[in-house]
């Protein structure tokens, strides 16, 4: 049985059984190590992008001469030459845990969360969304459940070699003793508001494309490329978000300690800290590394799903 949401099952009654919760957090638990070791590089140099401060106006960057990271290949040849190429897989120990709890509590939440909107359909006969609203809660309950991971995962991927995190465990006592259990929140609600709308988007976008290509019979690479297509809708809808929350997850006494440069100091509204970002480097500040972005949510999203699909048909 391959990853597909309800709509699609209903109209193609699968041959083999549904999955247990167990099995679907598995297979996504799996999917996210996958995926994340894939588009580690990318996610780095994303983040650099989104914490550098130079101004962007209408017309590109203003003196891009200035930046230290300009672009996707002058990026990573940077990274390769001052860190090696273990700079371009930096807090990746981090960010594989935070991809293999946000995959198994996403792909678990998804179908009970599905099931819980498809019996209150009937019940209530209401024309619900099914896909976009069990993708925007299983976003949400993800992103709470794995947060503390995902700002690990940001303040690795900025540092230097010298630190200011020498390991794991050493960064949870540190950033414990000096901010307090606030400080692995730090950016909560700007991505329960951005993973909301984006899974949302993302599964309802993949059980459309899933629809589209049904008539192909691409056994499995179906999965892959309806994935892959909405990832990348799903991650440049909501990409201002993502910015506002990597300004604040690196607040607090290290921020001035990154490769990236000084980093400012935001207030801590959503709202606040995206009007100081456009004050003063311009409105498209708020789309900075988009193009990673989307480079590294395409296949992220593509391989996560084409490995739930392959995991599912393998236990069913």
């Amino acid at each position: 049985m391959s990853a597909t949401p309800q709509s699609v099952r209903d109209k193609n009654p699968p041959t083999k059984p549904r999955l247990a919760p167990w099995q679907n957090a598995l297979c996504g638990a799996t999917a996210g190590v996958v995926s994340r070791f894939v588009i580690a590089p990318l996610d780095v140099i994303k983040i650099r992008f989104q914490l550098q401060t130079d101004v962007i106006g209408m017309t590109g960057r203003v003196d891009a001469s200035q930046s230290k990271y300009r672009g996707v290949f002058q990026s990573c040849g940077r990274i390769l030459h001052e860190e090696g190429y273990r700079g371009l897989w930096k807090g990746n120990l981090s960010a594989e845990y935070l991809y293999l709890s946000y995959g198994a509590v996403q792909f678990y939440a998804y179908y009970e969360f599905e099931g819980l909107i498809n019996r209150a359909k009937r019940k209530l006969d209401l024309p619900l969304p099914t896909e976009m609203l069990a993708g925007a809660l299983a976003g949400s309950a993800a992103t709470l459940t794995t947060y503390p991971f995902d700002l690990l995962r940001t303040r690795f991927a900025v540092q230097g070699t010298k630190g200011p995190y020498t390991g794991l465990v050493q960064a949870v006592r540190q950033i414990h003793a000096a901010e307090g259990i606030k400080g692995f929140y730090r950016g909560v609600w700007p991505s329960v508001l951005q993973m909301m709308p984006q899974m949302g988007i993302v599964f309802a976008c993949y059980a459309g494309f899933r629809r589209a290509l049904e008539r192909f019979e691409l056994r499995g690479i179906d999965n892959f490329i309806s994935g892959g297509l909405a990832g990348m809708i799903g991650k440049a809808a909501v990409m201002p978000f993502d910015v506002v929350r990597k300004r604040l997850q690196v607040q607090g006494p290290e921020r001035n300690s990154y490769v990236t440069g000084h980093v400012p100091s935001y207030p801590r509204g959503i709202l606040a800290c995206a009007r100081k970002i456009v004050h003063h480097e311009g409105y498209l500040a708020l789309y900075k590394g988009l193009v990673p972005a989307i480079l590294k949510s395409g296949p992220s999203s593509a391989v996560t799903f084409l490995v739930v699909g392959l995991c599912e048909r393998a236990m069913s």
